[in-house]
């Protein structure tokens, strides 16, 4: 049994405070304490949810708003990484999905991140670590990653960057130095 982090617990009391939906703080609850498939459907049953792709939305929305939460600190602990991979496995959202459903919610959080990593000019060895979780999480592509953080990487060298200090492996498409 997989026991959640210190992380998702406060994610829960702020989503009781928020006013989540009914059955997805139900099923967080549920996640968070002695998980059973048993107790899960008959969460969905009682919310008239016939199976857990119905709630895709809605499962994405909680995840992205996960995401969020966790990067308060800047940091992507390993713990939460595994709990977004689990919750992942549990709301059955597959690779592509981010992308498909939830691009501008996904890319929004994706370029507020990036541009706090990028505005000291300098991408250290926990900000790359960083990246490579951010890519990890939304199932991101090596080229659709890079494509996101291209405006960043960008400004930063427009104010005076050095490449090798950004954490790219070339410049951007149509960037001259």
């Amino acid at each position: 049994m997989y026991t959640f982090s210190q992380s998702f617990s406060r994610f829960i009391l702020q989503n009781e405070v928020d006013g989540s939906k009914g059955y997805l703080l139900e099923i967080l609850k549920l996640l968070d304490n002695n998980f059973e498939l048993n107790c899960f459907n008959s969460i969905l049953k009682r919310y008239n949810i016939q199976k857990i792709g119905d709630i895709k939305f809605e499962s994405l929305d909680l995840l992205i708003s996960y995401a969020d939460f966790i990067l308060t600190d800047n940091l992507i602990s390993e713990n939460e990484i595994q709990d977004f991979s689990i919750l992942k496995r549990v709301l059955r959202i597959k690779e592509g999905d981010f992308v498909k459903f939830k691009r501008f919610e996904v890319v929004e959080l994706l370029k507020k991140e990036l541009m706090r990593i990028y505005s000291d000019n300098l991408v250290d060895g926990n900000e790359q670590l960083l990246n490579l979780n951010l890519q990890s999480m939304f199932d991101l592509s090596y080229d659709e990653f890079e494509h996101i953080k291209k405006d960043e990487v960008i400004f930063s060298m427009r104010q005076g960057a050095d490449p090798k200090d950004l954490d790219i492996a070339a410049l951007p498409k149509g960037f001259k130095i």
